[in-house]
């Protein structure tokens, strides 16, 4: 009786797996959306509120750093509860977040509630692809993650683009009350549509230690880097950043005396892991480092208008959704080596348009959107699906949050590094020459880079996805 039970159970949970994959997808978009949807709105917010544009970045900011920090607590709390009302009630918070932020009437309820959404996304993002794996069986976990890597990179690489056109209609408010409905659907059929129960295998003692390190480490690191943007004082800004990094090196040391760390022993020790996550990182850094000159080389040294920089930006998420379905697709047939190998091959070649040209045309430019997009839709599906499916799986939301933590570094990393090459850009006092160079410079260090993850892609295990079986998890 015990094994007829499991049986039905299993198959009633895969015949929901595709509609529970949309209801996933729907909360990866609006959550990855609202990271940089907001920053068209910050100078009509500064003007309602009366602050100055540095203090309005703390919008943008603090929601970043409260799914920074919170990341890997909400991923190690979701493997010791049910998944299913950790995932739910993210939703839940997340509309409540956003519906706050609209009726907002001071400058500190404003920031406090950008937090609640924050939190709200944390949830949602935590559990977002341990939710796709435990629907889905690994021979088909390529494919599912596929469509759910063209949600992220859409809803993080068109969040400015959405939210100009947007402000052209409504007035700002409106980026936050569309998540309302939204966020309120989600909720009801993440409790009807997912399935019930928990690992308690993932019951173990809470890390408070490591989240605090954790958290204290990123938020000192990112104080420096908003105080070096407003010209605050170099001592001031060079002691949080020593500071912040010896957190995260004490946060390292703990890491290794514990056996219930938020940075788990026992979930590194897979190969496909901790590799997956160090060249998910990277990729995510250079295609962060890369796209914000080309935008700026576009519009001050090409002569594109905004709405034509647009256009041709969009390029690389519309190849990678293109790309990403087949990579999953491929995956679960023959195995992930050789995408990730191929796609951290592509992303590298693709800066030779940029490295190597007497000039810099706009078809250049055109030619490393198209062939990274092509190498990125590759490597994200493949390489999610390979993580997630390595990972334990009473631990599997955690190596969720981990895959979304690492993206965000990345892209925190990648703009660091543009600002050090390229950060004076736009002043009239540089020649078209020295932006030449330092573009190259760039291009030239993430080009490396990708090239790292591709040769270190021949090193990952050559196996095939599992067979079909009943059982998703």
């Amino acid at each position: 009786m015990p094994i007829h039970f499991e049986r039905n159970e299993s198959m009633s949970g895969l015949r929901n797996k595709w509609g529970i994959l949309q209801v996933v997808n729907m909360g990866t978009l609006i959550s990855t959306l609202d990271v940089g949807i907001v920053n068209v709105s910050l100078p009509l917010m500064a003007r309602q509120f009366s602050v100055t544009l540095a203090q309005i970045q703390w919008v943008a900011t603090a929601y970043l750093l409260t799914m920074v920090v919170l990341l890997p607590f909400f991923g190690k709390m979701s493997d010791r509860m049910e998944r299913r009302k950790v995932y739910s009630y993210g939703f839940l918070i997340f509309g409540v977040g956003s519906l706050c932020i609209a009726v907002s009437h001071s400058f500190m309820l404003l920031l406090l509630s950008r937090c609640l959404q924050g939190v709200g996304a944390t949830m949602i993002m935590a559990n977002s692809q341990a939710m796709v794996r435990h629907a889905f069986p690994d021979h088909e976990r390529g494919r599912a993650l596929g469509y759910n890597a063209i949600v992220i990179s859409a809803g993080t690489l068109a969040g400015p683009a959405l939210g100009g056109l947007l402000l052209e209609v409504v007035d700002w408010t409106w980026l936050f009350w569309i998540n309302v409905p939204i966020s309120a659907a989600a909720c009801w059929l993440g409790f009807r549509w997912f399935p019930r129960g928990g690992d308690a295998a993932g019951k173990s003692p809470f890390d408070y230690v490591g989240t605090f390190l954790l958290g204290g480490g990123f938020c000192l690191l990112m104080l420096a880097a908003e105080g070096a943007k407003d010209g605050a004082d170099a001592l001031n800004i060079w002691l949080e950043v020593a500071l912040g990094i010896l957190l995260l090196c004490a946060l390292v040391v703990q890491a290794q005396k514990i056996d219930y760390g938020i940075i788990d022993r026992e979930l590194f020790r897979h190969r496909k892991v901790w590799l997956g996550n160090t060249s998910s990182f990277i990729i995510n850094l250079a295609q962060t480092a890369t796209l914000i000159p080309v935008t700026f080389y576009l519009q001050s040294e090409i002569g594109f208008s905004a709405s034509a920089t647009g256009a041709l930006l969009m390029l690389q998420p519309l190849v990678m959704g293109i790309v990403a379905p087949f990579a999953g697709w491929f995956r679960d047939r023959y195995g992930g080596s050789f995408p990730i190998l191929a796609g951290a091959a592509l992303c590298s070649a693709s800066m030779l348009s940029v490295m190597f040209l007497p000039t810099v045309p706009a078809w250049s430019i055109g030619l490393h959107l198209a062939v990274f997009g092509i190498g990125t839709g590759l490597f994200h599906a493949t390489n999610n699906a390979e993580v997630m499916s390595a990972a334990p799986a009473e631990k599997s939301s955690l190596a969720g949050s981990l895959l979304a933590l690492v993206r965000y570094l990345g892209q925190i990393v990648g703009i660091g590094l543009a600002t050090v090459f390229v950060g004076t850009m736009g002043s009239l006092a540089q020649i078209h020459e020295s932006h030449g160079v330092s573009i190259r410079i760039l291009f030239g260090i993430c080009c490396a880079l990708c090239l790292a993850v591709a040769i270190a892609g021949r090193y990952l295990p050559k196996e095939k996805p599992n067979s079909p079986n009943l059982s998703a998890s």
